[in-house]
């Protein structure tokens, strides 16, 4: 009886052992140092200082007068399409470029959409952590005594591959331009509670007038020319991503797989996100005459 007690308590600890050897190995991969590879491009054949003394271009600031149309939309961008795959280049992925700064404070990290409180330093690096069960032997000679416990492992920022784009569209009377101006940008996570994996919602809101400095002087990978490097400023103000509607401003306040006629349907929620985008491409062709 005391045998089949201590292989299970041992099993039950080599178990521990194998889970927090898997994420530290994922850490230990996360930190890979890419300059040591030839192809990382960090030797060039010339000095390269373009992006790095970038400014980024200031938007002009619009009168309530002069805009006679605005709409509210929330886009989400997956980094693992195509399209969207320079945002997870590994020299410089933008998921791990922002969540640093978060934990470093050069960024703000925002509660809400609303961008009016924001979290410290110490509850911002707490979501995101996983624990893991741990059996932690307290009897150097009987592995059986111990107590069961919990790891505490950091958020990997490489597993985050959505992010959530807040704009608005707006008609400029005085300029005849109808454009997007973003608002802010959201990294999307999946919080994680014992084995149970909870709906992916916002990590924090961050403001796009606050970080567009930090990305102009950020390079960004160009699969076309290596001579012209693009910065990720340059990715969201040219809207050189792929993406589909979650939101828009509605009586409900309700995004679109949450209506009656989306819920639980997702093929449904992607269609009606596509005649959101075709709404705002037939109101801008209707407000010019050919």
């Amino acid at each position: 009886m005391n045998n089949n007690k201590i292989k299970t308590n041992a099993a039950r600890c080599y178990t521990s052992l194998l889970a927090v050897l898997l994420f530290s190995m994922s850490t230990l991969q996360a930190q890979i140092n890419y300059s040591d590879f030839i192809t990382s491009g960090e030797m060039d054949a010339y000095p390269k200082k373009a992006v790095k003394e970038r400014f980024p271009v200031i938007i002009p600031l619009k009168r309530e007068a002069d805009v006679k149309y605005s709409k509210r939309i929330v886009r989400c961008i997956d980094a693992r399409q195509k399209m969207n795959k320079q945002l997870e280049w590994p020299r410089l992925p933008l998921n791990q470029m922002l969540y640093e700064r978060l934990c470093s404070g050069d960024i703000r990290a925002y509660r809400t959409d609303s961008f009016e409180s924001v979290y410290n330093s110490v509850v911002f690096k707490s979501r995101g952590t996983v624990e893991v069960p741990y059996f932690l032997q307290t009897d150097p000679e009987d592995p059986s005594i111990g107590i069961d416990t919990f790891l505490t492992v950091d958020m990997d920022p490489l597993k985050i591959h959505k992010f959530w784009v807040m704009e608005d569209w707006i008609f400029d009377f005085k300029h005849s331009v109808f454009k997007p101006i973003i608002i802010g940008i959201a990294p999307m996570f999946s919080q994680t509670i014992g084995t149970f994996a909870a709906r992916e919602s916002p990590l924090c809101w961050i403001k796009m007038d606050e970080i567009r400095p930090l990305l102009a002087r950020t390079e960004m990978f160009n699969r076309y020319n290596n001579a012209a490097r693009l910065s990720y400023d340059d990715f969201f103000q040219m809207r050189m991503f792929d993406s589909y509607i979650v939101f828009q401003s509605n009586v409900y306040d309700s995004f679109v797989n949450q209506l009656d006629e989306n819920e639980n349907d997702g093929i449904k929620a992607l269609l009606a996100g596509e005649e959101i985008k075709n709404d705002l491409f037939i109101f801008e062709h209707d407000l010019w005459q050919f």
